[in-house]
């Protein structure tokens, strides 16, 4: 890739990033307290190992998070049966309400945005996203 077309693809997604950025201080939280409380109410109940493995956000970042979450009465923690020490993670009604109200807006915009693509126009996005990633990983590795 030239060095124009990394940057072009840099400014892409930066752009997105600060759409979410944006939204989420609208909303009273920052970026990744947006993405963590996503990640949560789509794949609950979860650990923080999981959290930590699905967005690459350092443990420390996410225990801060949960147990901000914690205290306002927006999740609810219980002992995993297998291992005490870590905690399954769910939204408690509080945090399910706060869930409901924001998160559907995010939902929409990509839906949206991804039905003003014609059937072919989408497999094609996908499709070339996906080996743009494999290429990228591969890159990566060597």
């Amino acid at each position: 890739m030239k060095e124009t077309e990394g940057h072009r693809f840099d400014e892409i997604f930066q752009k997105m990033d600060r759409a979410y950025e944006r939204y989420a201080k609208s909303m009273g939280m920052n970026y990744s307290s947006l993405a963590l409380l996503q990640l949560i109410w789509e794949r609950q109940p979860c650990t923080q190992k999981t959290i930590c493995a699905l967005t690459m956000l350092p443990k420390q970042t996410v225990n801060t998070i949960v147990l901000s979450f914690y205290r306002q009465g927006l999740l609810e923690m219980l002992e995993l049966a297998e291992d005490r020490r870590h905690k399954t993670i769910l939204l408690s009604e509080k945090g399910t309400e706060l869930a409901n109200r924001i998160l559907p807006k995010i939902n929409r915009a990509e839906n949206r945005s991804i039905q003003q693509f014609t059937d072919e126009e989408k497999a094609a996005f996908f499709r070339l996203l996906e080996q743009f990633a494999a290429a990228f990983c591969e890159e990566l590795n060597r």
